[in-house]
């Protein structure tokens, strides 16, 4: 759309003294307008005329200013200059109302569907930006899932670490406890051994059937006494090696296998 030409013999003639302080008078403001605007510099042209309808307002240059505002991209305040335009009582031109009229449907139409078109760019915009707000709710979620199943996994972790432990301490103490009862065996042998190697002596020296008969029976109670003190003492030396575990304590990480803590059999003691 082209700039409607203004008058601009009239302008020229008014008294200079009311320019005297501006760079430019009104004239030669509208020249640089029109210059600019054939350049396609439509913002500097429409700058240079409100310069113009500030000096000498001109219902033209309102039109004008419109129309270069119009091919500046500037459509709200393009459709407020054609407003302006239109409002006007005096001045105005029935063909420049009448494209005016039609300017101001035409904007208004784009500026709807450009409101539409923020609208809807908004929504999606708030969509996307819900969408990610609930994926960074969900990836904590899973996070503090993640972080109370690490917590959960090393209580369990460290609580058969524990019961590994006692375990192992459970096995040395029985160990010592059978160990001591072998030893108690082996003493107690030894000293039925004794009796019995004494009860023997008495019955080589002894002169009558009756009493020989006697240190006899003496002999042979010792001398059982002491084979079962020897085999207490030979299966608790056995049992004691048996339950006494050949590794340290156990560590994270470490699978063994240990007897049961009670009854027989065996059992697989696990820690990490």
């Amino acid at each position: 759309m082209r700039l409607v030409f203004v008058l601009s013999a009239a302008l020229a003639l008014s008294p200079p003294v009311a320019f005297a302080q501006r760079a430019k008078n009104p004239a030669a403001l509208i020249k640089e307008g029109e210059r600019l605007y054939q350049a396609g510099k439509y913002q500097e042209a429409a700058d240079a005329l409100k310069k113009a309808h500030e000096a000498q307002p001109n219902p033209r240059l309102i039109f004008n200013i419109a129309v270069a505002l119009e091919n500046a991209g500037d459509l709200r305040e393009a459709l407020s200059w054609y407003q302006q335009y239109v409002g006007n009582t005096e001045g105005t031109d029935p063909a420049l109302l009448k494209r005016s009229a039609r300017s101001i449907d035409k904007l208004r139409l784009l500026l709807d569907k450009e409101n539409q078109a923020q609208a809807s760019a908004e929504a999606e915009r708030q969509k996307l930006q819900g969408e990610a707000e609930a994926a960074k709710k969900r990836a904590e979620e899973e996070q503090l899932a993640a972080q109370r199943a690490e917590e959960e996994n090393l209580r369990q972790r460290q609580a058969e670490l524990d019961r590994a432990i006692k375990s192992y301490q459970r096995q040395k103490i029985a160990a010592y406890a059978v160990g001591g009862v072998a030893v108690l065996g082996v003493g107690a042998g030894v000293l039925f051994g004794l009796q019995a190697r004494d009860e023997r002596e008495k019955f080589d020296a002894a002169r009558t059937e009756d009493t020989k008969q006697t240190f006899a029976d003496n002999t042979k109670t010792k001398a059982l006494l002491a084979d079962i003190g020897f085999g207490v003492g030979l299966a608790g030396a056995i049992t004691a090696i048996i339950l006494y575990p050949k590794d340290g304590p156990p560590a994270e990480g470490e699978v063994r296998m240990t007897l049961a803590p009670r009854g027989t059999g065996a059992g697989l003691e696990v820690s990490f």
